[in-house]
């Protein structure tokens, strides 16, 4: 293995037939490709080249030597060319986790034009409603709602979501449109419950320097934000979603009305996640600007017409 680096000068000097022309072309002296040449002429215990005023030739032994080696070299060459392109491109599996609600409003529709443009990649999708460990479940990249889960996790903050009060037309014509927000305490609200638990049935709202907490109950609590969203457009109540669960749908659909849209609610933002020493991968960082550009456009108000999912304004993803 020691004689690799000086079998390559051998062979480009052989073909060269000149060590400083071979130095011109490797960025060496002549001097240093003289050298290896002959560290590995005394290696192998035998005369390779001839050395002439004029430059150098093959000997009978070195001719049989380097019609091996111009081969092994021109393996090793490739081999090299081979392991920079993987380098450079993203391709083998890779293991994502999806909250369920970016997952179904922004990624996973767009996942065909993503794989189509890397076609050397595989993903495995997992789709979660709670926190995951990228350690314990061997994630190599999670998109994910609120603060991250883990110290240990390099997070980027994606997107901002804001909560949309909304209702359909039919229940706001039976029961009258609240104007404010303490009067949702006379409706009848649709309450998500969080993997943990725990009621979301306190209602955030802010205009200005004016902030409030309102109380709300219901007939229906719910742990599935696109299901509770379709009970909203049913009719059966007024519901709290965010912004990236609803949007495509007041967009595309008059039946679903914005309630109360000059108070803010904020909603928990989307990070993606990985493990410290993944996000060089290319694998990693093609999947990360592939999800960036897709919140940024859907936030741009670029939705696909028609189908009410958000499509990116780069031509990279573009099936």
């Amino acid at each position: 293995m020691e004689n690799l680096r000086s079998i390559g000068i051998f062979v480009r000097a052989a073909e060269l037939q000149s060590f400083a022309a071979a130095a011109a072309v490797l960025g060496l002296t002549p001097s240093a490709v003289s050298k290896a040449v002959a560290t590995l002429e005394r290696s192998l215990g035998v005369r390779l080249l001839t050395r002439t005023a004029r430059g150098v030739s093959l000997t009978e032994e070195g001719a049989r030597f380097h019609a091996r080696c111009r081969t092994i070299v021109a393996e090793l060459q490739a081999a090299e060319r081979e392991l920079t392109a993987m380098r450079s491109l993203a391709r083998g599996r890779l293991r994502v986790a999806l909250h369920d609600s970016p997952a179904h409003s922004h990624i996973v529709p767009n996942l065909p034009a993503f794989l189509h443009r890397y076609p050397g990649l595989e993903l495995d999708v997992s789709i979660v409603t709670g926190a995951v460990s990228l350690e314990a479940k061997n994630f190599d990249v999670a998109v994910f709602l609120g603060d991250p889960p883990d110290s240990n996790l390099v997070a980027h903050r994606i997107a901002e979501r804001r909560f949309r009060t909304v209702a359909a037309r039919s229940y706001l014509d039976r029961h009258g449109t609240p104007q404010e927000p303490r009067e949702l305490e006379g409706h009848n609200c649709l309450v998500h419950v969080l993997p943990t638990g725990r009621a979301q049935n306190i209602w955030s709202y802010q205009k200005g320097a004016r902030r409030l907490d309102v109380k709300v109950h219901g007939n229906l609590s719910i742990d599935h934000g696109s299901r509770m969203r379709e009970m909203a457009l049913a009719g059966l109540g007024i519901a709290r979603l965010p912004s990236n669960n609803v949007d495509p749908l007041l967009a595309t659909n008059d039946d679903l009305v914005w309630l109360l849209a000059d108070w803010a609610s904020e909603a928990p933002p989307v990070h993606l996640m990985y493990a410290r020493g993944r996000g060089t991968a290319p694998k990693v960082r093609a999947f990360a600007e592939f999800v960036t550009s897709l919140f940024k456009d859907a936030e741009a108000g670029l939705y696909s017409a028609g189908r009410g999912q958000p499509r990116s304004s780069w031509p990279m993803w573009r099936a």
